[in-house]
This record gives C-alpha cells, structure tokens and sequence, in this order.
C-alpha cells in the first residue's frame, strides 16, 4: 500500500512538472509584470532560438469608482488574456499551465508565460506586440469585467553579426548584451557617433554599484564584455554614459 501510495505521489508529481511550461523569476515579488516597459523584451537573432520568460504577479484587488467616487477595492477573481498579435513568424506564446489562449492568471497570483521561436532570415526588423483581455472582478455579487490592452512591448530581429552599418551613423545606441541570461559571457555592442570616454555602470536590483568602468570609445561600433564569473546569479542592470546621454538595459546571470 505504501509502495502504491508513493507510486502515485510520484506520477503525480512528474505530471505537474511536464504541465508547467516556465517557471515565474523568484526575483520579483512586487504586483506587475516582468521585464517592464523599461526593460523590454530581449532582442532575438536570427538563426538562435529564442526565450523570453515573462513573470506576472497579479494583484489581489483594484481600485474602481462605483457611482460617484471616491474608488472602492475590489478583489481581481483574475486577468484573462484572450488575443495578443504582433510576434515575429514563427513565435508562439504559453502560459504556465496553457498552451493556447485564453491565459487565465487568478487575483493574488505569481505565474509566468514564455515566448519561443526561432528568427528566420528575412525577418529582421521591430516587432511591435498589443496584447488584450479581460480583468475580473466580483462587484456586489455580480462578475464584472474591464477589459485592458498593453501595447508597449516590443521584439527586436537582428542578424547574427552586428556591424558598423547596424546602428545609426550619428547616434549613441547600446544593444541588447546577448546572450542573455548568461552564464558565461555575454557581449553588449554600442555604437558612438565621435571617439569618446564611455562610462559603464553594473547596479544590483537594490541600486548598488556592483563594478564600474571606463572604457575609450571609438566612433563606430564598439563592444564590451560581462564576464559571468564577476557576478552571483540574479538580474542586475548596465548603463553606459557617452557625454550627457546615458542608456540603461537589462541583464540576467544564471549559473
């Protein structure tokens, strides 16, 4: 009986994990949805299959105006997520325990969805995605819905070998360091309309400056290195300085 007993634990247990398509990111615990609007997505290569997982912590109420204000909480029974459009071909979207929509993500929740596929060439370029759906809410005993759309997301298709003639002529730009996560290297590529000095700053999630440099810059294309054994597992983010314009972007070390 024990052995019985186990055996199906087991099977169990084997089944939830084959369910679950991703895996939310254990380092964000704030309502909201992972990377932001100022992260963004990662860029995509053509060529080298693509995953983005994207962490949603679903908050447990909202605020609403019923009649007059001011607004009252109301519980989220949950988000559904019904259409989005806009991948690049060929890329698909699940969610943890979903392989076709609608998403269904319950008020209080911490779940994921990851995109997958690979950029064929041809297809480079931006990729702007709308995503819409359903909020619930029990207001007074009845179900009631407000329906949403995110559209500042976006992914971009590069080629795999980023040159000079990739970046505006005249502009101070940064890549997206790929691959990322990493957990060896990684390569994050600028391009400086003059030779300059570029400062380039590592912060934790927590702000602090983990590592600082500065690097000569040509103009042009230029490059620098994360190197995986400087860093601890978690996400941290890189900004580089060039005269009074500075760009901050994301990373994830995952060893």
């Amino acid at each position: 009986m024990k052995k019985l007993l186990l055996s199906l634990i087991t099977i169990a247990a084997m089944s939830a994990a084959i369910a679950q398509n991703c895996t939310a990111d254990p380092l964000y615990t704030t309502q909201g949805v992972y990377p932001d609007s100022a992260t963004g997505l990662a860029i995509a290569t053509v060529g080298v299959p693509y995953a983005e997982t994207i962490t949603t912590i679903t908050p447990v109420d909202t605020c609403m105006v019923i009649l007059f204000p001011p607004c009252t909480l109301i519980p989220i029974d949950s988000v559904v997520i019904d259409n989005y459009s806009g991948m690049p071909p060929g890329f698909t979207v699940v969610s943890e325990n979903e392989t076709s929509l609608p998403f269904k993500f319950l008020g209080g929740s911490t779940s994921c969805m990851v995109i997958t596929g690979t950029p064929a060439p041809g297809n480079e370029g931006v990729y702007p995605i709308v995503v819409s759906g359903l909020t619930w809410a029990t207001v007074f005993g009845v179900a009631t819905s407000q329906p949403f759309i995110v559209d500042w997301y976006q992914i971009e298709v590069v080629t795999g070998t980023v040159g000079v003639n990739d970046f505006g002529n005249n502009d101070f730009e940064v890549r997206q360091n790929i691959p990322n996560p990493f957990s060896n290297k990684s390569i994050i590529e600028f391009s400086l309309p003059l030779n300059e000095i570029v400062n380039i700053n590592i912060y934790s999630v927590l702000g602090e400056i983990v590592k600082s440099e500065e690097i000569n810059g040509q103009k042009g294309m230029n490059s620098y290195r994360l190197n995986g054994n400087d860093f601890s597992n978690g996400m941290y983010f890189y900004s580089l300085t060039y005269s009074n314009q500075k760009i901050t972007k994301r990373f994830i070390v995952n060893k």
